[in-house]
C-alpha cells in the first residue's frame, strides 16, 4: 500500500508540486509529464471576468521531468526540470515563446511515519531559472528569479473509515529573491479511491496566493504578473501498466481567481520506480 500511495500522489502535477512520500533508500523515482493549460479570458484584481481582446487565447505547454533518489530511509533528494511553450493567439497574430523553465532541487525528510500508514514530511527546495526573459519575446516563461520553497506534507491511507482510500495534503511558502518578490503561499489536497489493484481515481483541489510590491497586471503576459491568486479543481485517473510503472491522466479547471487567467486543461504522466 505504501508504494501505491507514492505512485498516486505523483498524479498531482499543478505548478510542478509533488507529494512528499518517502522513496526508500537506494530507490529512484522518475516522472516525465506533459501539462496543457488554456485560457480564453482572465480575472481582474476584483475577481471580475473579462475575455481576452479580439477573441484571443492563451496556451501553455509544459514538459516536465521530476526525479527522486532515496538517500536514506527518511531522506530523499528531489528535483525537477521543465521546458515550456507559451503562446498568445489572436486572429492574424501569434506571439510565442519557448525555453527551459525553472529547475528545482531539494531535500525531503520524513518527520514521522505514524505506524507506516501516515507520513509527515518536510521538503526544502531551491528554485533556479534556466532562461532569460526577452522583452521582444512574449509571453514570458516565468519570473526569472532565484527562489526558495519550504513545504510540509501529510499523507497516508485510511484503514478504518473509507477503507483503502488515501489522501495527500501539502502547504508551503515560496519566496523569490528579488525586491519585488513575489511571496507565495500555496496548498493542495488530494483524495484517492482505488477501484481495483490496477485502477485508481483521484480528486484534488489547490490554491496559490502570490503577493508583491509590484501589483501591475498585464493580461497579455500572464507569467509576468506577481500579485495574483487562484483556486483550482482537478480529477484524475491512474492505471498500473507494469510492476514498476503507472500512467496518470487528469483534467483541471480554475474556479476562482484574481489577476490571473481563467482556464483549464489536462496532464498526462508516467510514474516509474526503479
Amino acid at each position: 500500500m505504501k508504494k501505491t500511495i507514492l505512485f498516486l500522489g505523483m498524479a498531482l502535477l499543478t505548478n510542478a508540486v509533488f507529494a512528499g512520500f518517502p522513496i526508500g533508500k537506494g530507490k529512484y523515482l522518475v516522472v516525465p509529464s506533459y501539462n496543457l493549460y488554456t485560457a480564453k479570458g482572465y480575472w481582474d484584481k476584483d475577481g471580475n471576468y473579462t475575455n481576452f481582446a479580439n477573441n484571443g487565447r492563451f496556451a501553455s505547454h509544459y514538459f516536465g521531468l521530476y526525479g527522486g533518489l532515496g538517500i536514506g530511509e527518511k531522506l530523499d533528494f528531489v528535483g525537477n526540470i521543465s521546458y515550456l511553450i507559451q503562446r498568445k493567439q489572436e486572429p492574424n497574430l501569434i506571439e510565442q515563446n519557448a525555453s527551459l523553465g525553472d529547475a528545482t532541487l531539494g531535500l525531503s525528510y520524513l518527520l514521522n511515519s505514524f505506524d507506516y500508514y501516515r507520513f509527515l514530511t518536510v521538503t526544502g527546495s531551491l528554485i533556479i531559472p534556466l532562461y532569460q526573459n526577452n522583452p521582444a519575446k512574449t509571453p514570458y516563461t516565468g519570473f526569472q528569479q532565484v527562489g526558495g520553497e519550504i513545504k510540509l506534507g501529510f499523507s497516508g491511507t485510511n484503514r478504518e473509515r473509507l477503507s483503502n482510500t488515501y489522501f495527500d495534503v501539502n502547504a508551503g511558502l515560496r519566496q523569490y529573491f528579488s525586491p519585488d518578490g513575489p511571496t507565495q503561499l500555496f496548498a493542495d489536497a488530494l483524495f484517492g479511491v482505488p477501484l481495483d489493484e490496477d485502477n485508481k481515481f483521484t480528486f484534488s483541489m489547490s490554491g496559490n496566493k502570490s503577493t508583491s510590491t509590484q501589483s501591475a497586471f498585464n493580461p497579455n503576459n500572464l507569467f509576468l504578473n506577481r500579485a495574483f491568486s487562484y483556486f483550482r479543481l482537478t480529477v484524475g485517473y491512474g492505471r498500473k501498466v507494469s510492476q514498476h510503472y503507472q500512467i496518470f491522466v487528469s483534467m483541471f479547471t480554475d474556479v476562482s481567481g484574481r489577476n490571473t487567467g481563467k482556464g483549464g486543461g489536462g496532464s498526462i504522466s508516467l510514474v516509474g520506480e526503479l
